[in-house]
């Protein structure tokens, strides 16, 4: 822009300003003239800061914390009648909102800031926590290395954080001032952080300002969000023991206490869409499953698609792997199911046997079928394609453990794995809750 042109328009603002402020006896006048007076002050005055804040925050100064966009109270501007009183009250209300929405942020950022010495800002994508981030999120054997695994995005990060047991588990959070500035979820995700920096017992958890590009090189996404963290991955699920005395020397408990200790439990044979597993592990959550395990070839549940698919959830249902078919059947009985209340979704049934695949709502999913030591009931989900492991099919062929299924219209062949297993489960909990 030449500086004629620029000489034009700064006299152009200055005669609307001039006029602006000139009283007038019409109230309509008045309440617009204020509001376009208002707008090109805020207008000017946050070219200016917006250039001067990101100057500031490059070079990694307190100046940085300037706010974005200024509050110009229309109450400045003068006295008004009784329809611009009113615009008044709305814009002293607004302005008082965006103060309490942009605290939050500026708490933050001050913490952030305050601790820029013995936490630099991060600037280099190729730093040594920048390549920690990216062999974590890579990588399985890193994961299971170091135990850890990766998060990012900001509903991901703020539902983690909102969650106890999840939030125990972070140990490194990089986030941007873009992040921070987020329109719609920057206040909730400053909120987080901020308990999550003054409740880190031992300083187990870094919270550090990192720029844009430093962020995006750490994570996962194409088009990441600006916030990312490492947490440490959660121990396998262990069984509580709850056999009484009576049980122990196999006699029959009380019908009534059976039910109400059954647990229900979600078994994947050799799930490998991190998508289906996601979905499944959400469904889980949703249906009070008592722990998920993982069958050999089943997908790694703590990579970061699949925890992105299942939005958090997977810190919150107790995981377990076992090495073998015959591993699960061992630990499965040492949890107190037996093979009669464990049901593969196939359509197939037992030759061997005369036994045909039930419909998923005949089936008393709260009733043990087995021995009086029975506590619960299992879900067997084959993988996606080609279902079902050798190992399952040989053993409901031989009548060992039974078989379950969805009923469908004539046309279709199958569900998706993660449909048939969510459908089997919530029937699981419709039961649960009638039986109530």
């Amino acid at each position: 822009m030449q500086y004629h042109q620029r000489k034009t328009l700064f006299k152009f603002f200055m005669f609307l300003l001039a006029r602006i402020t000139t009283r007038t006896t019409t109230a309509a006048i008045t309440c617009r003239r204020r509001s376009c007076g208002a707008s090109i002050t805020t207008f000017i005055s946050t070219i200016k800061l917006s250039r001067e804040r990101s100057c500031a925050f490059k070079r990694g100064e307190p100046s940085s914390l300037i706010p974005l966009v200024p509050i110009v109270p229309l109450a400045s501007l003068g006295p008004t009648s009784s329809l611009s009183s009113t615009t008044q009250s709305k814009s002293t209300s607004t302005s008082s909102t965006i103060t309490r929405r942009t605290a939050k942020k500026d708490d933050l950022i001050d913490l952030l800031q305050k601790n820029s010495n013995r936490e630099p800002i991060i600037t280099s994508t190729k730093s040594k926590t920048v390549k920690l981030y990216q062999s974590i999120s890579s990588k399985a054997k890193a994961r299971s290395e170091h135990q850890m695994t990766l998060i990012e995005g900001h509903r991901l990060i703020i539902d983690t954080l909102r969650d106890a047991k999840s939030r125990e588990l972070y140990r490194d959070v990089l986030v941007s001032y873009e992040a921070i500035q987020h329109p719609k979820l920057g206040d909730a995700l400053a909120g987080e952080l901020i308990q999550l920096m003054r409740g880190s017992s031992g300083g187990r958890c870094r919270v550090r300002l990192a720029e844009q590009n430093v962020v995006n090189a750490a994570c996962d996404t194409v088009t990441p969000q600006g916030v990312v963290a490492l947490v440490d991955i959660p121990a396998p699920y262990e069984h509580e023991h709850q056999f009484t005395a009576v049980e122990s020397q196999h006699q029959q408990p009380d019908p009534e206490t059976k039910k109400k200790n059954s647990k229900f439990y979600l078994l994947l044979d050799g799930i490998s869409d991190p998508g289906n597993v996601g979905t499944l592990i959400r469904s889980a959550k949703a249906t009070g499953v008592e722990a998920i395990i993982l069958l050999p070839n089943s997908c790694d549940v703590f990579s970061p698609k699949a925890l992105r698919s299942a939005m958090g959830t997977t810190f919150q249902v107790p995981i377990r792997s076992v090495k073998s078919w015959d591993n699960c059947l061992d630990m499965m009985s040492s949890f107190g199911v037996e093979g009669e209340d464990i049901y593969a979704a196939t359509m197939e049934g037992s030759e061997e046997r005369n036994y045909e695949s039930k419909p998923h709502y005949d089936i008393d999913w709260h009733n043990c079928n087995g021995s009086s030591k029975s506590s619960g009931k299992a879900l067997i989900i084959g993988k996606e394609g080609t279902g079902l492991s050798k190992q399952v099919r040989e053993a409901f062929s031989r009548g060992n453990i039974r078989t379950v299924h969805v009923p469908m219209e004539p046309g279709i062949e199958s569900l998706n794995a993660a449909v048939c297993g969510s459908v089997v489960m919530f029937e699981y909990h419709r039961q649960g809750l009638t039986k109530k």
